[in-house]
């Protein structure tokens, strides 16, 4: 009884954001239902400055155009509610 690898990765890059956001300055909020438009919602604990954001592991292509990165679009609801992609590439560390 396993989880789903793709998950486990988009789980563990969600906190790698969560750890860069917070050594910037941010006050982070996180998404509980564990779906939605928003997983995080950022405060700037100097300018105020809040920023909702989806995170996205980097994905790359592994037939068509080998080696190339999968590009994402913003669902029509994440474009009104102005939502940002963070790119996390799985490998960093």
């Amino acid at each position: 009884m396993g989880r789903d690898q793709k998950k486990v990765t988009g789980d563990v890059n969600e906190f790698k954001a969560v750890i860069k956001f917070l050594k910037e300055g941010y006050m982070v909020f996180k998404n509980v239902s564990g779906a939605g438009p928003i997983d995080l919602v950022i405060v700037h604990q100097e300018t105020g400055e809040v920023r909702k954001i989806d995170v996205k592991t980097i994905a790359y292509r592994k037939s068509w155009a080998p080696n190339t990165k999968i590009a994402r679009q913003r669902t029509p609801e994440q474009v009104k509610l102005g939502v940002e992609f963070e790119f996390v590439d799985k490998d960093d560390d």
